[in-house]
């Protein structure tokens, strides 16, 4: 009863749960993406009566987190893609943009005011893509934020930095700057892995974040096959971009 008592203190009306803030990223536990949605079913159906998780599923921390009804990840509300304005009554459920049944969203809906060539239906897709992205915690840290201004050299060498930060900002529909179609989205998340790439090859800095980066573009690639295949880059038997970052080094270089 006393353990009982403890969970739903944890726990205000609105299904928001507040918990410690400070643990160690070391030590935090994965974040598994459900992007696999078959499997992540199956997932669901062995922890129906699991506990929502502890952490946010982007930034790893506590506080004030949103807890999903339909899977046990957790959400500050600006952590999530798109941003938590409202919070849910009582009598009402709350799913993430990972649990989002796509098949139940037409392309587009009659009537539906589009933003620019953009569909609504693109624009969620795109916002859980990068979202996706963000639950990729350890690979994707050094893709967050703008390279600091004072590494005078990232700038000489890069004329238009982006990161995710940037990126999530145009997938704002309240930002007077936001996507008005998919390809400029898809080449905006292209430019940042082409960016860090030739920084770092530039530099012959021998970091995990060229790795990092490989494996980030491989699951945005893999994401937009599923997702968005006519924008995707189908890889062929002999297609070494994710495998070969010199000889993407050579190719970026040549173009």
């Amino acid at each position: 009863m006393k353990d009982l008592m403890t969970t739903i203190a944890k726990l205000d009306s609105n299904g928001v749960q507040v918990l410690p803030e400070g643990r160690s990223k070391a030590t935090s536990p994965l974040v598994h993406s459900s992007t696999d949605m078959s499997a992540a079913t199956d997932d669901k159906n062995s922890q129906k009566d699991d506990p929502n998780e502890d952490w946010c599923a982007v930034c790893l921390d506590g506080g004030e987190l949103m807890c999903c009804d339909k899977c046990p990840k957790v959400f500050h509300q600006n952590c999530h893609i798109p941003s938590i304005s409202n919070l849910p009554d009582e009598s009402e459920t709350w799913q993430c943009l990972l649990c989002y049944n796509f098949a139940d969203m037409p392309l587009e809906a009659p009537g539906e005011k589009r933003t620019g060539d953009l569909s609504m239906r693109e624009m969620k897709i795109m916002q859980r893509i990068v979202l996706e992205m963000y639950c990729q915690y350890e690979i994707s840290l050094a893709f967050r934020e703008p390279e600091p201004l004072a590494n005078e050299e990232f700038y000489n060498m890069i004329s238009n930095p982006i990161c995710l930060d940037d990126i999530k900002a145009k997938l704002d529909l309240s930002n007077p700057e936001h996507y008005t179609d998919v390809q400029t989205f898809v080449n905006d998340v292209r430019l940042m892995f082409k960016n860090s790439l030739l920084y770092h090859q530039e530099k012959n800095l021998v970091t995990k974040i060229i790795d990092f980066g490989r494996e980030l573009e491989q699951f945005f690639e893999q994401q937009m096959m599923k997702w968005l295949p006519s924008y995707s880059h189908r890889q062929s038997d002999d297609d070494e971009r994710f495998q070969c970052p010199l000889k993407r080094m050579r190719k970026i270089i040549e173009e």
